[in-house]
């Protein structure tokens, strides 16, 4: 679930320099200079902290968070159909890798690591491994 504000947190969260998305569904938008703050009030506007992005080996993919207990978190995981996970974030777990809040960001993580790593792949070439 993406982490919706209201109009209020929007326009604390830009007045303190971060960056803040609007949506009536589910495509988020910047906010641009344009707006006012009455379109801050509007019933049908929802907002979000735009999600920070990182890079790897050149894709642009978003960032993982430091989550809270009880937030729902996805990860990357050895399924091999899917390569990520769903679960509540428990007491006591530490983060490996990273965690991220929806589905959408963790599909694009995963993707920029199977392009990696076929790329690299490609390069090297495979050997199976073998029980001697």
């Amino acid at each position: 679930m993406n982490s919706i504000i209201n109009g209020k947190q929007a326009l604390i969260a830009l007045a303190n320099g971060e960056e803040v998305q609007w949506a009536t569904g589910n495509d988020f938008q910047d906010i641009t200079d344009e707006w006012q703050v009455r379109e801050f009030l509007h019933p049908s506007f929802k907002f979000r902290l735009k999600p920070k992005m990182i890079s790897i080996n050149g894709i642009e993919v978003p960032a993982p968070f430091k989550p809270k207990v009880g937030d729902c978190v996805w990860s990357i995981s050895d399924d091999p159909s899917w390569g990520y996970c769903s679960y509540n974030w428990l007491e006591g777990y530490s983060v490996v890798i990273g965690v991220w809040r929806t589905e959408q960001e963790v599909k694009q993580v995963v993707e920029a690591l199977r392009q990696v790593f076929a790329k690299k792949v490609e390069e090297v070439g495979f050997e199976e491994c073998v029980d001697e």
